[in-house]
């Protein structure tokens, strides 16, 4: 790798992972938060410690999702420190979700592809893993398998893009798909976009191989068992969009992220990658890198599409866990912005639509700045209410200490949230 690329390489992590370390030590506190004390404390810590824990409870439903990596993320940090802390979690995920720019930057210097214009893509890099957007997923350290899921779609479309005949690559794909679907429900939209990866791979070189026919079938059958494995949860049905126009209006909130509902904005941050690969398919002057990048995009967008139908209904705002997931198809149409910028130096006025993207995509997280920091400051002051309140009750065993207005105690019902603080085990590994 040549030395600037080192250079950018290691200060994209500097960068990266000085900001959420930041963010981590400011915002967050030791105390777990909701879905942790049933999924990892109760479910987890507690049947690991009192020697009852089952292999298949690794894999089990929890909500929607299967969190199989999260789950041993989750057993291996207790059994190194030996307690249940939330914040050591959320350190460890500030170098898990690091692996994902280092992946992408190290993957872009083996190709040779980043150079000239191209550099512009670290911009679109570094804003997505440095800034405090993505709160619930930065500061809680359950939220792990948003980064697993990205981590290992990336590993999924290199292997597809670079040796799409490669038996033992395919066997790769599989794997990290399936790895995808035991991560988040979300997961079965990565072997469904290895399949267009394969798809870019045929069309770019005009010929059919059996064995992309195979693998397509097989990461179909993925896609359609992770579907069929994927819990059904009645309650979330509220939140279902109930017709097309209210898909259409959560596609105007989340296509123009990071701006704020959209059309026009909307529009600047997704067509590079709809302009430039029909045309570099057309030139046949596409490279992996590209291939690569047009499969983030269609992933990005497959995740845009199942929540605007999931959580359609009058959505009002992009929740912020959810808004990582954009991240792949940002970094893919700032790749291509990059590569449209790079093809038309020659004349500006074609230079500055290319141009535009930066802009758009710069601007929306300078507006957003100061609306994400009241949001992470005031869920920073429920969460010392939390603690204290906690801390009281341990202290005093007083039930009435508990009897909070929602988000001041650090689970939805404080009945259980009782329960769970008077069991032996839990209270012996808080680490308050």
């Amino acid at each position: 790798m040549p030395r600037r690329n080192i250079l950018a390489l290691l200060t994209t992590l500097l960068v990266v992972i000085a900001a959420r370390f930041y963010y981590v030590e400011t915002y967050a506190i030791a105390l777990p938060f909701w879905d942790q004390w049933d999924g990892e404390g109760d479910q987890l810590l507690r049947s690991w410690i009192e020697g009852k824990l089952e292999m298949r409870t690794l894999w089990q439903p929890h909500n929607e999702h299967r969190i199989f990596l999260t789950r041993l993320l989750s057993l291996l940090i207790f059994n190194v420190t030996g307690v249940w802390d939330n914040l050591i979690e959320a350190r460890v995920n500030i170098f898990v979700a690091a692996c994902i720019p280092f992946i992408i930057i190290v993957f872009l210097s083996r190709q040779k592809a980043l150079y000239g214009f191209h550099w512009l893509v670290l911009i679109v890099i570094i804003a997505q893993f440095s800034l405090i957007f993505a709160s619930e997923n930065i500061l809680v350290g359950f939220q792990s398998q948003f980064y697993f899921l990205i981590i290992f779609t990336l590993f999924a479309l290199i292997l597809a893009a670079l040796y799409p005949d490669n038996l033992l690559a395919m066997c790769g794909v599989l794997l990290c798909s399936w790895v995808s679907v035991l991560t988040m429900a979300s997961g079965i939209f990565t072997p469904l976009t290895a399949i267009g990866v394969y798809a870019l791979q045929v069309l770019d070189r005009r010929k059919v191989g059996w064995q992309q026919v195979a693998m397509a079938v097989l990461l179909a059958a993925a896609t359609l068992k992770g579907y069929l494995i994927m819990p059904h949860i009645e309650a979330n049905h509220v939140y279902r969009a109930r017709n097309v126009a209210e898909v259409v209006r959560a596609l105007r909130y989340l296509l123009a992220w990071p701006v704020s509902k959209s059309w026009p904005a909307a529009t600047v941050l997704w067509i590079p990658a709809f302009g430039m690969v029909p045309w570099l398919l057309r030139k046949k002057e596409l490279s992996h890198a590209d291939i690569v990048m047009a499969g983030c995009v269609m992933w990005s967008l497959t995740q845009v599409f199942a929540i605007a139908y999931g959580r359609g209904q009058a959505m009002g705002s992009v929740s912020s866990r959810h808004s990582e997931l954009f991240t792949l198809g940002l970094i893919g149409n700032g790749w291509f912005a990059a590569r449209f910028i790079a093809l038309s130096t020659k004349n500006w006025k074609v230079y500055c639509i290319g141009a535009m993207f930066f802009v758009v995509f710069v601007m929306g997280h300078i507006t957003r700045w100061n609306r994400d920091m009241r949001v992470v400051r005031r869920a920073y002051q429920l969460s010392m209410k939390q603690e204290s309140n906690v801390r009281a009750y341990l202290k005093t065993g007083d039930p009435s200490v508990l009897v909070q207005p929602q988000f001041e105690i650090p689970y939805p019902d404080s009945i259980r949230l009782r329960m769970l603080l008077d069991n032996p085990t839990i209270r012996g590994i808080l680490p308050l």
